[in-house]
């Protein structure tokens, strides 16, 4: 602060400040008993190029006889009898000290732009979407989003249900239902701040329903020289062609099977009471889609009679008798003519009901022949009569 009190010299009153930027001036004149608030223009002054408003400030007392009391200031009038000069020192010389700034420079991101592609699965399948960055400063975070209407409208995919991976790089859907077929998956894709995100193409989800069917059959319970039909239903949805595979007791059957008469490849399967089991039929359609039926059990009926086929016959012929299943167990055949004499005698292992015994006896006459089944003990089970052609 500068202060001129009392002075008779008449003009400007040369001073200098200093001031530095951001420094407020405050410019107070007075001289004799003369206020030095005359207006008297201007109010303004030009520091360094910039105009700057004057505030004109002062007081009503003489400071010689009056105590200092409150200044007082004004924005507008003018300072009277003060000429407010500034001068710029040192012009090219403020400098300030050398510093080492560091800049990091992000590259923006870059994503594949054939990613992600289309899935098409079937609803017992996994589809996964997956985006790739090929360009860009990381970390990298990811937000897979959906749409459910085409692309019209986007909302992001949580985690639980058929989704998994849907912050990460790789979104899976785990066997989605029809429901979600049409539905399009995006990716955002955040790199190093401040590079803005960057949103991967739409792709969309192909959801095929599994081909829906049943079989059965009638009858289920055979004796031997029985067959019966296991037939499947129709096939929905009708997407064929169709690939037909039947499964019994869990084994895929392929030709030539035993107890198969017919049907192998088809919807339809022909068997006979050799064919005893637990009958599937596996269904593949033109997408792909796979499905198991339920299951449908062909059984004996069980019998004490003896049974003989064909009947008559040329002289080769096949001998049945009931015994329960998976009880391996010796069988013997003793066969007599129509005299009483014994001709043959034959003996086999048995562990299936109405397990298939062989007789060829092509090699003896004609006539009505007599066959006694026997167990281990030779305790005779059952006779039946044969005619031999």
């Amino acid at each position: 602060m500068f202060l001129t009190q009392n002075n008779p010299a008449p003009g400007a009153i040369p001073v200098n400040i200093s001031v530095n930027a951001g420094d407020v001036i405050g410019i107070m004149g007075y001289r004799g008993t003369v206020n030095s608030y005359t207006g008297v223009a201007p109010n303004t002054t030009v520091i360094n190029g910039t105009t700057v408003n004057l505030i004109r400030m002062g007081m009503q007392f003489p400071l010689t006889t009056t105590a200092p009391q409150q200044i007082w200031q004004e924005p507008a009038g003018a300072i009277s009898r003060v000429l407010f000069s500034t001068a710029q020192t040192g012009v090219g010389t403020c400098q300030s000290p050398t510093r080492t700034v560091i800049v990091t420079v992000n590259a923006p991101t870059v994503l594949n732009a054939q990613l992600p592609a289309n899935q098409t699965i079937c609803t017992d399948k996994v589809a996964t979407f997956t985006v790739a960055v090929t360009a860009g400063t990381g970390p990298h975070s990811y937000q897979w989003q959906v749409s459910t209407n085409g692309g019209g409208t986007w909302a992001n995919v949580n985690n639980g249900g058929v989704y998994s991976g849907a912050t990460t790089a790789t979104l899976t859907i785990t066997a989605p239902p029809v429901t979600m077929n049409g539905y399009q998956y995006r990716a955002i894709v955040n790199g190093a701040a401040p590079c803005a995100a960057q949103t991967s193409r739409a792709a969309t989800l192909t959801v095929n329903a599994l081909p829906a069917f049943s079989i059965s059959a009638n009858p289920t319970s055979l004796l031997p020289g029985m067959q019966t039909t296991i037939a499947a239903s129709t096939i929905t949805p009708p997407a064929a062609p169709f690939v037909y595979s039947w499964i019994r007791n869990g084994v895929v059957l392929s030709s030539p099977a035993l107890g198969v008469v017919s049907g192998l490849g088809t919807a339809n399967l022909r068997v006979d009471v050799d064919g005893m089991g637990d009958y599937q039929l596996r269904v593949t359609d033109a997408n792909g889609c796979t499905n198991i039926s339920n299951t449908v059990t062909i059984k004996d009926s069980a019998s004490g009679k003896c049974f003989i086929y064909p009947n008559p016959t040329s002289g080769k012929f096949q001998v049945r008798y009931y015994s329960v299943a998976n009880n391996v167990l010796p069988r013997f055949l003793t066969i007599y003519d129509s005299k009483g004499d014994r001709v043959l005698s034959q003996n086999y292992t048995i562990g299936r009901p109405y397990d298939r015994m062989d007789v060829d006896m092509r090699g003896f006459g004609k006539g009505l022949y007599w066959v006694e089944i026997g167990d281990l003990n030779g305790n005779r089970l059952t006779m039946c009569r044969v005619v031999i052609q």
